[in-house]
């Protein structure tokens, strides 16, 4: 209920100073802080409205309408298809409509999800309450932890079923079912084919006829599993931690010692030939084969490679190299103590490439390869999302004390969230600061200034030009 108050208080609000603006609009208007309409597009629609430095915001960009009311409030809205997204505080709550699912989550701990096309709504406030509710019961389900409840396809089990939690837990995959009582101490197996015990961390057993047979004790110091009954030779994990460690397979032997520093693994046929050896795991690793390769002597240098997938390490953990071939376009990323310095290089054709450069907290740049450049200072968040939307528009333009984007031929500067404004074209030049001066030259239409707005002013620009007073020309 307070979340609705205030979605409708922020779009109240938002709407009188949309209703304001109006006599006002204008090509780049600038009343700073109250009031700029910048960046027109091609078609002479403004992309860009905003009031009070970066706080509040209306942004037309690719078909999509971001609203901004920072740092609370931010939505995404696309007429077609029609979608639409808003975030409180994000990432605290958020909710997406697409079509006729809605969808809303809390930190990931509260969702709610609803399809009006098949009736189907997900509860969930994690751990407590858990229910799913669709025209097939048997897809229904209800808990509320600890009393009692149940639970289907969650938590890597068909279904779970508990009452007074931990006093008895009964779970089921496919047709075998363990009860426990209470969870995890004592516990019991059956099914048509399988059958075991436990008494955790003492002592388990589990077998499944031409499946499996699991053994352990002390828990996890001691085990013994075997896998794929059925197969001429069997899968195969023997432990006794930290002593030894043994895995085996058809074309696999695995054993370390003094686990898991020291051992070696060989694969052959059916799998991918490999062979590794363990000196000091992690710090000092060989392995070569068909697929993998490993040349790990850290902390001086590592050299990793997998399909699609190159990585080095220089005096780990100062500098680290990436390189990604598949799926998708080649990518190479460096980076300097994990994220103080960031580099990453997007390879989109012969001559394009998109980069992204991050200088933590200092300066964020990012360049498309087609003409697009965008720089930010100070950018304490970039490297850390990259690739997240709701960060960018969000949080990130709070620290945009310097901003500096270039189009093409074009140029300009922003300062104190456009309080300052260079711009640089062919058609000429450009300054302003914010409604107290704006000064325009260099290019084919003259010399033109003026302060507050026109309050006085000139312009020599054909008949019509000359000096100006009260917004008004002589």
């Amino acid at each position: 209920m307070m979340s609705c108050c205030f979605v409708t208080t922020c779009r109240r609000v938002w709407g009188l100073l949309m209703v304001l603006a109006i006599p006002l609009a204008g090509e780049d208007l600038n009343l700073w802080p109250v009031w700029l309409d910048l960046e027109a597009d091609d078609h002479g629609r403004v992309e860009t409205q905003r009031s009070l430095g970066p706080l509040f915001q209306v942004k037309h960009k690719e078909e999509v309408r971001i609203l901004s009311l920072r740092p609370f409030w931010t939505q995404f809205s696309r007429p077609d298809p029609w979608e639409s997204s808003q975030h409180l505080l994000y990432p605290l709550a958020n909710r997406y409509r697409q079509g006729a699912v809605t969808r809303f989550h809390a930190f990931n701990l509260l969702h709610y999800r609803y399809d009006a096309a098949n009736g189907r709504r997900f509860l969930q406030a994690f751990p407590f309450l858990f229910s799913l509710r669709s025209p097939e019961p048997d897809e229904s389900y209800f808990a509320f932890w600890p009393l009692g409840g149940v639970l289907k396809n969650r938590f890597w089990h068909d279904e779970i079923r508990f009452a007074a939690w931990p006093l008895w837990v009964r779970t089921e995959n496919g047709d075998e079912t363990w009860h426990h009582f209470p969870y995890p101490f004592l516990r019991r197996l059956s099914g048509p084919r399988s059958e075991g015990f436990g008494l955790w961390p003492l002592y388990g057993e589990a077998h499944r006829e031409n499946d499996y047979s699991h053994r352990w004790a002390l828990w996890p110091l001691i085990y013994h599993y075997k896998s794929n009954l059925d197969e001429p030779e069997p899968y195969v994990r023997f432990g006794v931690l930290p002593f030894y460690h043994r895995e085996t397979a058809p074309g696999l032997k695995s054993e370390t010692w003094a686990w898991p520093f020291f051992g070696y693994t060989r694969e052959t046929d059916p799998r991918p030939e490999y062979s590794e050896n363990r000196y000091f795991w992690p710090f000092l690793v060989q392995g070569r084969g068909e697929e993998r390769y490993v040349n790990r002597w850290l902390p001086l240098f590592s050299e990793e490679r997998r399909p699609g997938r190159e990585k080095k390490w220089w005096l780990w953990p100062l500098w680290k190299s990436e390189e990604f071939t598949g799926p998708g376009p080649k990518r190479e990323r460096d980076t300097l103590l994990y994220f103080l310095y960031r580099d990453e290089r997007q390879y989109l054709g012969p001559e394009t490439t998109a980069r992204l450069t991050s200088l933590w907290p200092l300066f964020g740049r990012w360049t498309d390869g087609r003409g697009r450049t965008q720089l930010q200072a100070l950018d304490p968040l970039t490297v850390f999302f990259p690739g997240n939307r709701k960060v960018k528009e969000n949080w990130s333009p709070l620290f945009a004390l310097y901003r500096y984007d270039r189009r093409g031929d074009s140029r300009r500067h922003s300062l104190l969230w456009d309080l300052l404004v260079w711009e640089r074209s062919s058609e000429g030049n450009r300054f302003q600061a914010g409604p107290l001066f704006e000064w325009e030259g260099g290019g084919g239409d003259g010399l033109r200034w003026e302060i507050l707005e026109g309050l006085i002013g000139f312009d020599n620009n054909g008949e019509s030009g000359g000096f100006r007073f009260l917004w008004n020309a002589l």
